[in-house]
């Protein structure tokens, strides 16, 4: 082989190189299909888009002083929709009791709030929860709630970001690793709450 056809060969190797990468951008551009239902990272279910919200839409009864404490938080909601905190309910609540010992130093970016039917003055429980905030909701509230979020069933706990959106979903038995894998990529990719 002589030098020509070497060098042509070297030359057609280097444009196939550098034009790979570009024909498989503009393959994925016009196909972007390919890239959806990936798995994600996250473990919670994501709400999307986000919505909007205040906390404050959605009770009736709670102490002040506790919600001016959750604005720019990131909140974990657990709603009771029934009223009725039974067995699962109490084991959800402890278990996710520990996520602020999971997240170590950034337990003070993050607050656990409990939505229920009724303030629970007799349940000894939830009240012995020091880093629980109580709240009764409102139903107006929550039949809104209930439209927006699809699936939403008692039990259920919401994520909601510093600025008052709801974004994520998790079911009454979610692991708390998993929340605090969530709220660890969150915390890290955020520089608010």
């Amino acid at each position: 082989m002589n030098t020509l056809t070497k060098n042509r060969l070297r030359l057609i190797f280097i444009t196939t190189l550098f034009a790979i990468p570009v024909v498989s951008a503009w393959f994925v551009f016009l196909n972007p299909g390919i890239l959806e239902g990936g798995k994600t990272k996250n473990y919670g279910e994501l709400i999307s888009p986000a919505i909007p919200s205040q906390l404050s839409d959605y009770i009736t009864e709670g102490a002040d002083d506790d919600l001016n404490e959750l604005k720019g938080r990131w909140v974990l909601v657990h709603l009771d929709l029934d009223g009725l905190c039974r067995e699962s309910c109490e084991k959800s609540v402890h278990i996710l009791g520990q996520l602020n010992t999971l997240l170590n130093k950034d337990a003070k970016r993050f607050k656990r709030v409990y939505f229920n039917k009724a303030l629970i003055e007799n349940n000894k429980f939830l009240l012995a929860r020091k880093k629980l905030k109580l709240f009764k909701w409102n139903e107006n509230g929550v039949a809104k709630l209930a439209e927006s979020v699809k699936g939403l069933t008692d039990g259920d706990m919401l994520l909601i970001d510093p600025l008052g959106n709801i974004m994520m979903k998790y079911p009454e038995d979610a692991d708390p690793y998993g929340i605090q894998k969530d709220l660890k990529h969150l915390f890290k990719a955020s520089q608010i709450g």
